[in-house]
């Protein structure tokens, strides 16, 4: 079962957009995008509040069960109801976000618009058609064009992703003394390329959660090598995350470039904690949001 921890970002809740100026329905487009942004929001809000509880509270459960064998079955019918309810809550929220992207991408055939910031876009890439980013791309001002939103956004575009099933590609990735990562140290290795929003990861407890997963997945599965991505700027934001969460023992690392890295316009990865699993052989099998513990040690790793 999916653990899905996803991060809002408050930005895409003010996301503003223009169109050609020769067209008379600015203000009835607007406010049609503002009203969908809104929903999107709280969408998203209502998400993050309920859904996570009720898998935390599963595998707390979970865990109980294995220390009390007395209870095991009765904790574990809690826990498989706490899991059904994140579940069907999660395909609501799904099915709701779903029907907002098609609103959006109707309301963007049906206006000639164009880019006042390609970032906004950039950031909600997936809810619109490469056609349709590729057309207001043309209209932007070549100032747009060739920010770090919009070149990024022009490599998406014109390249494929990849998917699951696809052999994974090394990128050019930095430590904190801005010396670049051996990619040899992984081969034929299984690997969890984590992908930003380490806060995310916390799992509702505080900023050690991460670090004693990495150091449980160490000791159990000591073949494994956790590759953390931090998306930043600068060496000393780096720095100052690997810090904050203890996680100095690791291979951490990121690309300097918050908007036109490789994992952002070829591996597809949104501002949202991300984590692909490759394995032995260089396949990326999988992709979550988030950490999935159960599939991790269930099916990736096979460690319980």
């Amino acid at each position: 079962m999916r653990r899905t921890f996803i991060l809002l970002l408050g930005f895409w809740l003010a996301i503003t957009i223009s169109y050609s100026q020769n067209l008379p329905d600015n203000a009835a487009y607007k406010a049609r995008m503002d009203s969908l942004n809104t929903v999107y929001g709280a969408i998203m809000n209502d998400w993050n509040k309920t859904i996570p509880p009720h898998f935390i509270k599963a595998m707390r459960l979970e865990k109980d069960a294995k220390e009390h064998p007395e209870l095991k079955d009765s904790l574990l019918a809690i826990a498989a109801k706490e899991r059904a309810t994140g579940e069907s809550l999660k395909a609501s929220a799904q099915e709701k976000l779903n029907r907002n992207q098609e609103e959006r991408q109707a309301l963007m055939d049906k206006y000639s618009l164009v880019f006042e910031d390609a970032f906004p876009y950039f950031m909600m890439r997936g809810q619109f058609s490469k056609d349709s980013l590729s057309v207001l791309l043309r209209k932007s001002s070549s100032e747009i064009r060739h920010s770090s939103a919009g070149k990024s956004l022009r490599k998406y575009i014109k390249n494929d992703q990849l998917v699951e099933g696809d052999r994974f590609r090394t990128f050019r990735c930095l430590d904190v003394n801005v010396k670049r990562f051996d990619w040899s140290l992984i081969k034929g290795k299984k690997v969890l390329l984590v992908h930003d929003g380490l806060w995310c990861m916390n799992h509702g407890m505080d900023n050690t959660a991460f670090r004693k997963y990495l150091e449980h997945l160490r000791k159990e599965a000591p073949d494994c090598v956790p590759l953390i991505i931090v998306n930043c700027e600068k060496p000393e934001d780096l720095r100052k995350a690997i810090e904050e969460y203890g996680i100095q023992e690791f291979h951490v690392m990121s690309e300097f470039n918050k908007t036109n890295g490789v994992l952002n316009w070829l591996y597809n990865d949104q501002s949202t904690p991300t984590c692909h699993h490759i394995d032995e052989r260089g396949i990326i099998v999988k992709t979550t949001e988030g950490v999935d513990i159960d599939y991790i040690e269930k099916e990736f790793l096979r460690i319980r």
